[in-house]
């Protein structure tokens, strides 16, 4: 089965250049009946973006309080942070707020866990975290990985790592039913500015993750990341079949081509395009644009590489039109 997943809009998107959500005009358009409606919708997974602040100046919502707000919500959905920052928590403390979550949501919490990739320095250090060099940045990612799976196994611990100890400390309550929380950790889109990044941490990916997750990327350079990740698993000794692959998509769908050229419109009409990203040609070779047809078959070439979730921003958001054509016509297909 295919885990279809949402991403929930916790900022306004308007004026922003990486769309999303540009139709989200304010925060206070977030309301509860999002959530219980995605659910309906028979959405597998829904997901929250963790950063504490946005290059537009735009308010946004806290990613761990508002899983939690989701979490008392919903009841089956399964839950995640995107890209769920180790700089700005200590990894006890992680441990700690998900396994404590998992037991109020009777089982639903996944850690998406990231070592604080490039793109969050800006906001790391304006409040007030530290932010060493990459290679630092991805050993903290690692040894929080190893306390914190040793935490979810034993109610007392010692540890004592190069950037973190716990002495003689009681953990509990563990995950629910003491069940394994899935890991997930991602790569980022390839480009002169993440290479470096995405190359260091594959190999976290290849010694940690249950889920390798990948934020926009078209189908050919899908193909190029894919190999370039089995590669990564055969030097470390591990058969990348053994892991789950993900990837992370905007998308913008309409029951047909009349419709679709009306969204995008009021999506221009709504953005200033000196600011907005604006070219459909180029944002559509990453993400997925189209009629259910259309986006049926792009999602079907993710899935003959081995893609088996999806996590979907809705460029149409807060409406939830897109994501109920995509239950009718895409999660009914596929699952």
């Amino acid at each position: 089965m295919i885990d279809f997943g949402y991403c929930l809009p916790i900022f306004s998107g308007s004026q922003d250049k990486m769309a999303r959500t540009p139709m989200l005009n304010s925060i206070d358009d977030l309301e509860s009946n999002i959530v219980s409606s995605v659910e309906n919708l028979n959405f597998n997974s829904l997901w929250v973006a963790d950063h504490l602040s946005m290059p537009n100046s735009n308010s946004i919502l806290e990613g761990w309080t508002t899983i939690s707000w989701v979490a008392g919500i919903t009841k089956k959905i399964k839950l995640g942070n995107i890209h769920f920052n180790n700089l700005l928590r200590e990894p006890p403390y992680t441990a700690k707020i998900i396994s404590s979550l998992d037991v109020l949501s009777k089982g639903r919490m996944n850690l998406f866990f990231d070592g604080g990739h490039p793109g969050t320095k800006n906001e790391v250090t304006t409040f007030g975290f530290n932010f060493l060099n990459d290679s630092e940045r991805i050993e903290m990612l690692e040894e929080s990985i190893c306390l914190i799976k040793s935490l979810w196994k034993s109610p007392t611990k010692n540890f004592k790592g190069k950037y973190y100890f716990v002495d003689d400390i009681f953990f509990n309550p563990l995950p629910y039913r003491d069940r394994d929380i899935p890991i997930w950790i991602g790569t980022l889109t390839p480009s002169s500015s993440t290479n470096e990044w995405n190359e260091r941490i594959s190999q976290t990916v290849a010694k940690f993750g249950d889920w390798w997750n990948l934020t926009p990327i078209g189908i050919e350079s899908y193909k190029i990341a894919n190999q370039e990740m089995r590669n990564v698993f055969k030097k470390e000794n591990r058969d990348f079949e053994s892991i789950k692959k993900s990837v992370e998509l905007e998308i913008l769908i309409a029951q047909d081509e009349k419709e679709l050229a009306s969204l995008k419109e009021k999506i221009r009409l709504n953005n200033n395009q000196e600011k907005f990203f604006g070219n459909w040609d180029e944002w559509s070779k990453t993400n997925l644009l189209g009629t259910p047809e259309q986006i049926s078959e792009k999602i079907s070439e993710y899935t003959d590489l081995g893609v088996e979730n999806f996590m979907l921003w809705f460029l149409d958001s807060p409406s939830l039109n897109g994501a109920e054509i995509f239950s009718e016509e895409i999660i009914k297909k596929f699952n």
